[in-house]
């Protein structure tokens, strides 16, 4: 018995007394007053410098209303919004230089690691102002995103809300190893290039995120001159509203490549399942994995097209002509799509190849579409139907040139 509690209080004295606590710095002892009036930029500024300077720690939004241009995170820190703080981002274009012929972004992190967005606070970029100079003049100056992380490496972004972005919400670009979770993205659906989450990378999980927004609620972009191109995405258990749908694309270039996106809901997107590419912006996209689906009213539940946008597809498929082979040249194979049943749609869908480049090897399992118009396939090899169910409300289920199809009944 002697021994036995001996053996019990070594193990316990070998334990820290305590675990170190996460240094915590408040925007507000930093000179942020947080009346939703004056700009807070440069307390916000300097929490994150200390933070950093200290080897890393919470920067600390507290509730209220801050106002705030753009500034810079950094390595080590948690950007952290509590219950009740809102982030208000100016909409005084003065606030932003342009920078190589755009507005700088409004909340960036270049080259960092281990930084994180947090907290059940919100961030609002109040982004009226900057959609109705765009609605005026479609030419001007490249608007600015909420927010970037750029060639960054174990990001993570959970709980906040995030809504009405100058232009897209979040873009993590070029990262590896992000974690986003929990977070809530909504503008309105007119509000022009409002996408939710771009992202292009290597290693990420996105889960139990909300989206309703004027653009792609997902879209995954082309890496930026990186080999291989974007790898190992899991999208889950998140919810779509008004948008794109889950998109990959406008473009493929250097490749995309193992992406599962499962148990999701769609409702009222103008897509679901979207793949998006053309000639000379195409590479090879291949691995992907579409499962345990359900979409209600979205016009076009299956969206794989290399053609975009649309309208420059030809109307007659008979008068299209090869083009040569190149590296820009989209290939799409390998994809698989099972367990989806889609329901009120005004049609099935479009998977659409080229002639020099036939949409290869794609296998549905378990889909049930119910639509106005049937799945229109054009250019395809392989494509295998398993145990599916195609209802067309006007003309037949499948429209079909020179497209390979098997096992629909």
């Amino acid at each position: 018995m002697l021994m036995k509690n001996f053996i019990v209080l070594g193990w316990l004295f070998a334990l820290p007394l305590c675990a170190a606590e996460t240094p915590v710095f408040n925007i507000r002892d930093f000179g942020a007053v947080g009346d939703g009036k004056t700009l807070d930029t440069d307390a916000i500024q300097k929490a994150v410098e200390a933070a950093a300077a200290g080897g890393g720690g919470r920067v600390l939004v507290p509730a209220g209303k801050f106002l705030t241009g753009p500034f810079t995170l950094a390595s080590g820190v948690d950007f952290h919004l509590d219950r009740g703080a809102v982030l208000l981002i100016s909409d005084d274009m003065a606030n932003y230089p342009i920078r190589k012929n755009r507005y700088v972004d409004a909340i960036i992190a270049t080259n960092a690691h281990d930084v994180s967005l947090t907290g059940e606070g919100v961030i609002d970029g109040q982004g009226e102002a900057w959609w109705k100079a765009f609605r005026a003049n479609p030419e001007m100056t490249h608007r600015p995103y909420l927010i970037r992380f750029s060639d960054c490496r174990r990001v993570t972004v959970e709980n906040v809300t995030l809504q009405n972005s100058p232009m897209f919400h979040l873009v993590p670009q070029n990262c590896t190893d992000v974690t986003i979770r929990h977070v809530t993205i909504h503008a309105p659906a007119d509000a022009p290039n409002t996408d939710g989450i771009d992202p292009s990378g290597w290693k990420f999980r996105i889960s139990d995120c909300t989206i309703d927004t004027g653009d792609d609620n997902i879209a995954i972009k082309p890496t930026d001159g990186r080999t291989p191109g974007d790898k190992n995405f899991l999208i889950t258990d998140c919810r779509f509203f008004h948008g794109h749908g889950m998109s990959i694309g406008g473009g493929t270039f250097n490749g995309v490549e193992d992406v599962t996106v499962s148990h999701c809901s769609f409702d009222g997107t103008d897509s679901g399942i979207r793949l998006k590419t053309l000639r000379g912006r195409g590479g090879l996209a291949r691995n992907l994995v579409y499962e345990n689906l359900t979409m209600n009213n979205v016009k076009n539940p299956i969206y794989i097209i290399d053609y975009y946008p649309e309208r420059t597809a030809p109307k007659d498929p008979a008068t299209e002509k090869p083009e040569p082979v190149t590296d820009r040249t989209p290939i799409n194979r390998h994809i698989i799509i099972r367990n989806l049943t889609a329901t009120n749609c005004p049609t099935a869908g479009t998977i659409r190849g080229l002639p020099e480049m036939p949409i290869e090897d794609v296998t549905l399992t378990n889909v049930h579409l119910s639509a106005e118009k049937g799945l229109t396939i054009i250019r395809a090899r392989g494509v295998r139907f398993e145990n599916c169910s195609i209802q067309a409300a006007r003309g037949p289920k499948v429209i079909s040139y020179d497209a390979e199809i098997s096992g629909l009944k």
